[in-house]
């Protein structure tokens, strides 16, 4: 077939879809993801995870007509040094009581998080497992009109050593429980 395409560990087939957004996101904190899982840094894969993060939260957002998206930027310098910048974003319908106060306390300076995501595209990926992510904003509109949303957008992110882990299926759902 035409447009089946491998360079060296990198394969793409007609099969593969690239449908984008996140369909499910929870997020812990660092401490608690650490001590659950078991990581290998060179290959960026969690080769283990000894049962839930114990303060692990799921996030329910818009899955229908809203707007998530798991993003990566690994850059790599002329010195040979590189930076590697995850961002989470996701809207959370309705500016209600419990999310302004669910927000808030998430949105802390110096917490150090981990995002646990599941994209559309049926690929699992944990973040922040190096440094911890962070709320770097917490932004809620009312809209202007019928045809706007009320709503919050969360951004997490910040700063690792390489790309996202992946975890299997299996992992994920005992790490997310």
């Amino acid at each position: 077939m035409a447009c089946t395409v491998t360079l060296t560990d990198i394969a793409y087939s007609c099969d593969d879809l690239g449908i984008g957004g996140i369909i499910e996101l929870h997020v812990s904190s660092k401490a608690a993801a650490d001590a659950v899982v078991t990581a290998n840094a060179s290959t960026r894969v969690i080769s283990a995870v000894s049962g839930a993060a114990s303060d692990v939260v799921e996030l329910s957002f818009n899955l229908k007509d809203g707007f998530s998206v798991f993003s990566e930027v690994k850059t790599v310098n002329a010195d040979g040094t590189t930076t590697t910048v995850p961002t989470i974003s996701v809207e959370l319908p309705k500016m209600d009581a419990s999310k302004i106060t669910a927000l808030d306390q998430l949105a802390k300076g110096g917490a150090e998080l981990v995002a646990w995501v599941k994209t559309a595209a049926g690929t699992y990926h944990v973040s922040g497992l190096d440094y911890g992510l962070y709320a770097s904003s917490v932004d809620g509109n009312s809209g202007t009109g019928r045809g706007e949303k009320n709503r919050f957008q969360l951004t997490l992110t910040g700063e690792e050593n390489g790309l996202s882990y992946s975890i299997d299926s299996a992992d994920f759902a005992t790490a997310t429980a």
